[in-house]
């Protein structure tokens, strides 16, 4: 049974704002480029409620603030570099 990793990106309209929106794009052409839509979970959802600490999204559990596009790829190679294997 193959694990599904959850991604989750706050797009409430605060982070959203403040640079979700490129961080979705390059998340989507990330999992297109890698071909990892099957073992992916990846969901928007609106505000998560942590405002402050926005733009906010969420790795396997783990939350990552501030997140701006220039981190999305080494972000997301850290986590996917064994499915990539």
């Amino acid at each position: 049974m193959k694990t599904t990793i959850e991604i989750r990106i706050c797009l409430g309209s605060s982070c959203f704002a403040r640079g979700n929106d490129r961080v979705l794009e390059i998340m989507k052409a990330y999992i297109e480029e890698h071909q990892l839509k099957a073992e992916i979970d990846f969901r928007g959802h609106l505000c998560a409620g942590d405002c402050i600490n926005g733009p906010v999204i969420a790795i396997a559990g783990k939350a990552y603030y501030h997140v701006n596009p220039d981190m999305i790829e080494s972000l997301l190679d850290s986590h996917f570099s064994i499915l990539k294997a």
